[in-house]
This record gives structure tokens, C-alpha cells and sequence, in this order.
């Protein structure tokens, strides 16, 4: 892919931003200095072509930061990577907003190529790359977990999901024969990624993926300005939902848990660390205690097992309190308008599909600390003004 002098900055940013930790050489901190430098610049002189979804991203990391300075727990790591993260956000913000197929097709380039260096991994190490052991008593029990170029198993959702978005916004902007090809191979990558880690609930949100890309890339497109499902709904439902999940009331669920995600009622124990969550808010409803390290989290939740809540709502309340949470409720309700606003029936339908994908994960597992969400979830709310620029384009 040729690659225009306007894009050649954010080529490099995003190289950074997706290069996997098990690839991490010194010299990438300097250049990531750099970029941050240049991303601070370059977001101020285009500041209007920001969205509503950029000011809410820099509301959700300026109020973590500043609660967990408030709390005595934010060093410089901390600090810059979550800088980092938000301002690549906006970058690829104003990008898309230029340029949407060409930064959609780098971000893309990035993903597919280590998805598929971790794929051979997987492929090559089934037993993985690498062990990493824990000791759980002074009586020398331990286990072993394996890890690949993604890390362990449940690191490697996003990257798929993420993987699947931008191959079918990819095929969605250029409808070639090559770009539906490449869509149909990154659905498949995807799902085997997750069946081979043995990960259910991400297989599960990836298959939920896989149909999306079908929905977008195989049926014929149709404009529908009768909404099918109102996305705001799904919102609602997933936080319902959740609840009745973390407080022990889907006991009539029990079969078809079972035979979808493969856990029984305790979800592999994350009741424990949910509890322990939730009486962590309680201590600190408003504010929270902010973020936390791993051996912060694994001491405040009583476990080693656990360095985060197991769910991303109840992670929100216990580290940032009902600010937070309102942050991101806001957050996702933005997203729901944007998708409710779409007009082609078929794209509604998969970025609506992409919507259950997140909350799927994000009932288990933590995402909002990682880079690869935010970008999901900024190309989520950009969906129906890629998808009003296409038609323009085409008519």
C-alpha cells in the first residue's frame, strides 16, 4: 500500500501503538516520545475536526489521572501510557475524518500482519512461546500459563475484534474482490485465534464478530430509515444484564451458560473478585481509589488471581466511582446515537453485532486499559459518518 506524506506520521504512530510488548525494544520509547510530541501539536491545530467521542475519551483519561494522582498512585508509566493511548485516539480521529480508507487500511496493515505472526505462533507453539509460573502458598504449589505474541490467552480478544472491524469498515470503503477475500480470511483468523487459546468468551464475541462482517460484506445493501433495533437498548440491556450476571440472579441461565461461554455459575470465579469489587466501590462510591497496580489490585481484591474486577462496569465504580461510570455510560451512549443514526440497513446490523462483541468481553474481562478498545470504539462511533461519506461517494 502507498502511503501519502500527510499519512507517513500517523504510519509511524500507529506502528508503535500496535507494536505487541513481546517485540519491545528500547529505542521504541524514544520514538514514542517523539510522537507523542508531534501527536500533541498536530491534535491542537486540527482541534475541530475533533468529535464528541475525542472530548469524551480526553474527559474519561484527564479525570482517571487526576483522581489517581489525587489517590498517590499515578507514576510517570502510568502517566504517559494513558496519554499516549488518548491521544492516538484523536489522531486517528482526525485522520479518519481526512482520509477515512487510508487510515483505516494502515491501522488494518498493522493489526493483520502481527494477527498473523501470532497466529503462526499459536500454530507453531501450541504449548506457547512462553510459561510464566505462579506460586500460590509457601508450599510451592504453582501453575503455568502459557503466552504468545499477544500474551495470554484472554489478551488476544481485541486484537481480533479489532482485526474483524477494520477488515469489514476495510472491504465496506473499497468493495473488491481482494478486500471481501481479506474480510473472510480475518473472520476466520479470528475465531480460530480464540478456539485455539481456548478462550469461550471471546470465541463467543468473535463469532458475534464473524456474523457482522457477513452481514456487511455478503447481503445486498439496503438504505432503511426505519431503525430495526434502537442501539441505545443495547446498552441498557447489557448493563441490566450484567448486573443480574455479578449478583448471582441468572441461576435459570445456568444450561445455556454452560453450552455457549463453557462456565459453570461462579464464571470460573470471578464471583469472588466481583464481590470484592463491589464492597472496594462501597469504601469509595464517588471517586473510587483510582488506578491501581497489579499487586494493588491483587492485595485489595485478596487474591493472586485477580489483578482487576473481571468486569468493566464494576472496574469503573471500585477505580473510579460513579464518575467515572457516568463517564462511560455517557461514552457508550454516544456510540448507540451514532449507530441508531445509520441508515444502511446492513451496516447498522453489523455495527450493532459489534456492539454486543464489546459488552460480551467486557462482561469478563477489563478492556478500557488497553489501546486497541478505544480505537474499536472510536471506529464504532465513526461508523455512520464512514458509512454517509461512502454514499456520498458512490451517488
Amino acid at each position: 500500500m502507498k502511503v501519502k506524506k500527510s499519512s507517513l506520521l500517523f504510519f509511524a504512530f500507529a506502528l508503535v501503538i500496535f507494536w505487541p510488548d513481546y517485540f519491545f525494544f528500547k529505542g521504541l520509547n524514544y520514538l514514542e516520545n517523539i510522537l507523542v510530541a508531534y501527536a500533541i501539536i498536530f491534535v491542537y491545530n486540527n482541534r475541530k475536526r475533533l468529535s464528541i467521542f475525542s472530548y469524551i475519551t480526553l474527559l474519561y483519561f484527564v479525570y482517571f489521572l487526576l483522581d489517581t494522582m489525587f489517590h498517590g498512585g499515578c507514576d510517570i508509566h502510568t502517566l504517559i501510557s494513558n496519554i499516549k493511548i488518548m491521544l492516538f485516539v484523536q489522531v486517528a480521529d482526525i485522520e479518519i475524518e481526512k482520509n477515512d480508507y487510508d487510515t483505516i487500511s494502515i491501522m488494518w496493515m498493522f493489526v493483520f500482519a502481527f494477527s498473523v505472526i501470532n497466529f503462526i505462533s499459536l500454530i507453531a507453539f501450541p504449548n506457547g512461546l512462553y510459561q510464566v509460573e505462579t506460586v500460590w502458598n509457601e508450599w510451592g504449589t504453582k501453575t503455568s500459563s502459557r503466552y504468545w505474541v499477544f500474551g495470554f490467552k484472554n489478551s488476544h480478544a481485541f486484537w481480533c475484534l479489532l482485526l474483524e472491524l477494520l477488515s469489514a469498515l476495510k472491504w465496506y470503503l473499497r468493495p473488491s474482490n481482494t478486500n471481501k477475500i481479506l474480510a473472510y480470511i480475518c473472520a476466520c483468523v479470528a475465531v480460530i485465534t480464540q478456539l485455539l487459546v481456548g478462550s469461550s468468551t471471546a470465541t463467543v464475541a468473535c463469532t458475534i464478530g464473524a456474523i457482522a462482517i457477513f452481514c456487511v460484506v455478503f447481503l445486498k445493501p439496503k438504505q432503511d430509515r426505519n431503525v430495526l433495533i434502537n442501539s441505545y437498548w443495547i446498552v441498557v440491556l447489557n448493563y441490566l444484564i450484567d448486573t443480574l450476571i455479578v449478583f448471582g440472579m441468572v441461576t435459570f441461565l445456568g444450561p445455556i451458560i454452560q453450552s455457549v461461554f463453557g462456565k459453570d455459575l461462579t464464571f470460573s470465579n470471578r464471583t469472588n473478585a466481583w464481590m470484592a469489587a463491589f464492597m472496594g466501590f462501597l469504601k469509595n462510591p464517588v471517586f473510587g481509589t483510582g488506578i491501581l497496580s497489579a499487586n494493588a489490585a491483587k492485595q485489595y481484591l485478596g487474591s493472586l488471581s485477580y489483578m482487576q474486577a473481571h468486569n468493566e462496569w464494576l472496574q469503573c465504580l471500585w477505580q473510579g466511582g460513579i464518575v467515572l461510570f457516568v463517564i462511560v455510560v455517557g461514552m457508550f451512549f454516544s456510540i448507540a446515537k451514532q449507530n441508531t443514526s445509520i441508515k444502511e440497513r446492513n451496516l447498522k446490523v453489523m455495527s450493532d453485532l459489534f456492539l454486543v462483541s464489546v459488552f460480551v468481553e467486557m462482561a469478563f474481562e477489563v478492556w478500557l486499559g488497553s489501546q486497541l478498545t478505544w480505537i474499536m470504539l472510536l471506529l464504532m462511533y465513526k461508523i455512520n459518518s464512514i458509512g454517509r461519506t461512502n454514499i456520498c461517494t458512490i451517488e
